[in-house]
């Protein structure tokens, strides 16, 4: 039985277009296919959750309609559930997990692969805690998490008006470059204390720190050329402050993987990753936006099992 979990939202209605190509195809019904939809914002883990502990003896996989977003809820839904297989049809606004990894099929063909003969790839995902809160605050991402720059980025793009308005424009590819030149007018780098693998970090300020699972984020920006999902540890991006006309060339270059030649630009690794701040600083994850003082970044013990094409 394959399962999937549609947010009709996602690319501005694109998804449920697509999804209903889906449902008439002929292996929809011949697969054992049944669908759950989400209805706002966090449904998505909730069904996958609920899924899991009905079904986790009996599913094949959960087929991902949406965006990375969706995605990111669906993990945290199967956080207990490590051995059922995900797949991702994407049909979001940034869809960096597919670039990520490599996936090369789209729409109805995607389906017809994962449900008959998908590649499938073992992959650590990344785990997150901020503030401290081990007990309740333990989650998964799949892309990536970015303090600083990255987070007031994310804030502001992610705000109803300045969508709504990108949205008439159609200038959604764009929209973090977009939101560069309004941050950047009250932007100043973050006052921070960086651990890698337990070891401190000489960097008291930031203008980004971006800690990732795969090569992209941002919707298609390669801020981690050499970063590969298949390994145990993170690409971890610091950028030292820099003036802003210097910011600007840093975001043209990083769609191509070029900012890293940038002197202010430090890239390594880490299987275990920790940033705190005196002050609360911007960072999102997945490309939603929040705050936190603290955040503890590892990598997952099991491995989760990804069907692409």
């Amino acid at each position: 039985m394959y399962l999937l979990i549609v947010n009709p939202q996602a690319g501005n209605g694109r998804a449920d277009r697509l999804f209903e190509s889906i449902q008439r195809d002929p292996l929809f019904k011949e697969k054992n296919c049944r669908t759950f939809r989400t209805a706002y914002k966090g449904h998505a883990e909730k069904l996958a959750e609920q899924i899991a502990e009905i079904h986790h003896e009996h599913v094949q996989c959960i087929i991902v309609v949406g965006g990375d977003g969706t995605l990111h809820e669906v993990v945290n839904g199967l956080r207990h559930y490590p051995a059922i297989p995900v797949a991702l049809i994407p049909t979001g606004s940034g869809n960096d997990f597919s670039r990520g990894i490599k996936s090369k099929l789209k729409g109805v063909r995607l389906f017809r692969k994962i449900v008959q003969n998908p590649k499938r790839l073992s992959v650590h995902i990344g785990n997150y805690v901020t503030n401290g809160r081990y007990k309740h605050g333990n989650r998964l991402f799949v892309n990536s998490v970015g303090f600083g720059l990255d987070g007031a980025l994310v804030e502001l793009a992610n705000k109803h008006q300045f969508r709504k308005w990108i949205k008439r424009l159609h200038l959604h590819p764009y929209i973090y470059p977009i939101a560069l030149l309004p941050v950047l007018r009250t932007f100043e780098p973050i006052n921070i204390e960086i651990y890698i693998d337990g070891n401190k970090e000489e960097t008291e300020r930031a203008t980004l720190v971006a800690v990732t699972n795969h090569a992209y984020y941002g919707g298609g920006m390669k801020i981690a050329p050499q970063a590969n999902i298949k390994k145990k540890r993170f690409s971890v991006t610091i950028i030292d402050p820099l003036p802003k006309w210097k910011l600007i060339l840093f975001f043209v270059t990083v769609f191509l993987g070029k900012h890293t030649l940038l002197k202010e630009v430090r890239v390594m690794e880490a299987e275990t990753f920790k940033i705190t701040s005196k002050q609360a600083i911007p960072y999102q994850v997945d490309g939603q936006a929040s705050h936190c003082f603290q955040s503890v970044l590892s990598k997952t013990e099991k491995t989760r099992m990804v069907y692409w094409s």
